[in-house]
């Protein structure tokens, strides 16, 4: 537009044509007035501004800083035992009366006593231990044990020591609350053979004896009692034991009795040079029952410590004879002589 005007100006367009073109000018400028395209009437308007999906965003609210507790030192636990009595009780809360306190009952002690004339005791629960001693009739003992089978007893006490006694010799009160004693150790084994003898020390010369006048035909006659019933028929043989004691093992026998049936109710007379040695007559041979010992079968036993034998020595001349159940006397005199520190000693009395 501009540039046509400054044409006419100029007069590089025609007056006529000119005017011509400034009508249309106008007539156009008029038209586009109403637009508001060249005289800015109206408002422009608004371009939509396109809408952009948003995302939320979490609100983020602070929060106010506390300051930290200063720590407070913890005390060292204490570990507590207590009884819940209240939580046992059928009313808790209520005060609890002490139960009276209940006295145990005391468990009878068991006993027995002795009801034959004279009982052999022994070191085990069979008559194929070792003799103990023995037990009078009346003589009453505290039950310690009793084997399985409840045959034999276990009293204190025999010569200071535990003894075991067969049941059916005696009477017994509360035995049922005896303790059974299953730990029992065998009998001895039988030794296939005794050992052989030490041969004893040559002697000193010694002045010929004087001749002796010849023996009587009856070299039993004037010894009371039953004179010669018992003869010493093996023996003595000696073991070593220590020289600690002297352990008398005999065997008394009746060899016309099945072979050699032992004999009950004897015991002997012993001295050691002249003195008579402490044998009790409470300790009797056993009827009908041998045991096997280190130097052969016996049914007696008997032991006498060194306090009790002269010289305080097993080793010395001794002198033995058999007496009855009744104290009299039932053989000759033997002699035997013990080596130093054989102290067991064995020997077999027949009377048949």
């Amino acid at each position: 537009m501009i540039g046509i005007i400054q044409r006419i100006v100029q007069g590089a367009i025609p007056p006529i044509c000119a005017l011509r073109t400034a009508a249309l000018f106008t007539a156009a400028a008029m038209a586009l007035s109403g637009c508001g395209l060249f005289f800015g009437a109206g408002e422009p308007e608004p371009t939509p501004t396109p809408v952009i999906a948003r995302s939320l965003v979490p609100t983020f609210t602070p929060t106010p800083v506390m300051e930290a507790p200063t720590p407070t030192p913890e005390a060292a636990p204490t570990l507590v035992i207590s009884l819940d009595i209240e939580a046992a009780s059928p009313n808790p809360g209520a005060e609890e009366t002490p139960s009276p306190a209940v006295e145990p009952t005391a468990t009878p002690s068991p006993r027995l006593t002795v009801k034959e004339a004279t009982v052999n005791v022994r070191l085990g629960p069979g008559t194929n231990y070792g003799l103990a001693g023995v037990a009078e009739q009346g003589q009453e003992f505290p039950i310690v044990g009793v084997n399985t089978d409840r045959s034999w007893w276990l009293i204190c006490c025999v010569n200071g020591k535990e003894a075991w006694i067969f049941g059916e010799l005696t009477e017994r009160e509360n035995d049922a609350f005896a303790q059974v004693i299953d730990d029992i150790p065998a009998p001895p084994q039988q030794v296939a053979q005794a050992p052989a003898q030490q041969p004893a020390a040559p002697a000193e010369p010694t002045p010929t004896p004087a001749p002796q006048p010849p023996p009587a035909d009856d070299p039993c006659a004037n010894i009371g009692g039953d004179g010669c019933k018992f003869r010493l028929r093996s023996g003595p043989s000696f073991a070593p034991n220590g020289g600690a004691e002297l352990k008398l093992q005999i065997h008394f026998i009746h060899s016309g009795v099945d072979g050699g049936q032992p004999q009950g109710s004897y015991f002997v007379w012993l001295e050691k040079e002249g003195v008579k040695l402490p044998v009790s007559d409470g300790v009797r041979s056993i009827a009908l029952q041998s045991q096997q010992g280190t130097l052969g079968r016996f049914n007696y036993e008997y032991k006498i410590g060194l306090g009790d034998i002269p010289g305080n020595n097993v080793a010395g001349v001794y002198a033995i004879w058999v007496l009855d159940g009744n104290g009299e006397r039932d053989s000759q005199t033997y002699t035997f002589t013990v080596p130093e520190g054989q102290g067991e000693v064995w020997m077999e009395f027949d009377q048949g």
